[in-house]
């Protein structure tokens, strides 16, 4: 007997895995920022690819904050992401960024819970989500309502990050009773907020993440280098399947979707031994990045690019003597149209 059955053909499973990707045109801005890393004396003591023209700098002086405030507006930047873990640092820099500034970028805070020492027999309830709630209110009434914290529909932006828990730390936190809480509790001070939730991995299921993903207004998964030889050749094409399942998801919880990209990823002078590929680091790589971006990203036109300078990982935008100004000239092209 001769079964013949139907194969349900995959909406998004392309002919070819390096299929084009098309220039896609935009009517009106896209609402950009960029993970800016801290620099001091110690990091520089780290190998790193390309040359910053500011060359080894200090985040926390003046002028070259104001450099790359001057830099990120040429860039058609609306903020820098500024990770705050509750460290001595973590302040610093957030007062460096406003002190005389002025430039039209931005600032969001990456609220990172490291610091709050969670785990499975000590989670985020109780004197753990007080010292949460506080410490967002502090943050929350010294920047959000200022003119230099953006925005988005009238609501000041945060990451809380990592939204993906280890594997050692699955039950340390319950995002779907932690986000409604911190959210009631910055309302009931004033600050009705937009919470994005960093994942910070990529190449990862959204049903893996579901519940936590469900609790926040917004997703983005933050690293999308990678160690898989197909996904590196054909790294375009790959992650426009890979964000279309995500948008997907995400739609259907009612969850913004956040397109987060790099101009480029060289990890090897820092780690010789990495197993990661690098990645592009050409204009053709880029804008095609970029058009990925803005062909997944939700209504809020939101797009995160990872980095503005995070020169060990090679994915900084921040001017070089190698590349000049050039990625900051393309961004402007890609997504402002003014």
């Amino acid at each position: 007997m001769l079964f013949l059955g139907c194969k349900k053909e995959d909406q998004h499973l392309p002919p070819d895995f390096n299929y084009p990707i098309p220039a896609v045109q935009i009517t009106e801005n896209v609402n950009v920022g960029a993970y800016y890393t801290s620099y001091t004396a110690a990091d520089w003591a780290k190998k790193y690819t390309y040359t910053p023209l500011q060359g080894e700098y200090n985040s926390l002086l003046p002028a070259p904050m104001d450099q790359n405030r001057q830099w990120a507006d040429l860039a058609g930047l609306d903020f820098f992401i500024f990770n705050w873990n509750g460290t001595a640092s973590s302040n610093p820099l957030l007062s460096s960024f406003v002190t005389d500034r002025k430039s039209k970028v931005k600032m969001v805070i990456n609220y990172n819970i490291a610091h709050l020492s969670v785990s499975n027999t000590a989670p985020l309830t109780g004197g753990k989500l007080i010292t949460m709630i506080s410490e967002l209110n502090s943050l929350a009434t010294t920047h959000f309502s200022k003119d230099y914290y953006f925005q988005i529909n009238g609501k000041p932006v945060i990451l809380i990050t990592p939204l993906n828990l280890a594997a050692s730390a699955t039950t340390s936190v319950n995002y779907t009773t932690v986000i409604p809480e911190v959210r009631a509790a910055l309302k009931a001070s004033g600050f009705d907020v937009y919470i994005v939730g960093e994942i910070t991995s990529g190449w990862l299921p959204p049903q893996r993440y579901a519940q936590a993903a469900k609790a926040v207004d917004a997703v983005n998964l933050s690293n999308w280098s990678t160690s898989n030889y197909d996904q590196s050749v054909f790294f375009n094409a790959y992650s426009d399947q890979n964000w279309k399942n995500w948008t997907d998801s995400t739609s259907s919880w009612k969850v913004d979707f956040v397109p987060c990209i790099f101009p480029g990823f060289n990890d090897k002078v820092s780690t010789p031994a990495s197993k990661l590929y690098n990645l592009g680091r050409t204009a053709d790589f880029y804008n095609d990045y970029c058009s990925v971006a803005k062909s997944n990203m939700s209504a809020k036109r939101l797009v995160i690019i990872n980095s503005w300078n995070n020169f060990q990982m090679g994915t900084s935008l921040e001017p070089t003597k190698e590349y000049g100004t050039s990625y900051l000239e393309m961004t402007r092209k890609q997504f402002k149209i003014n």
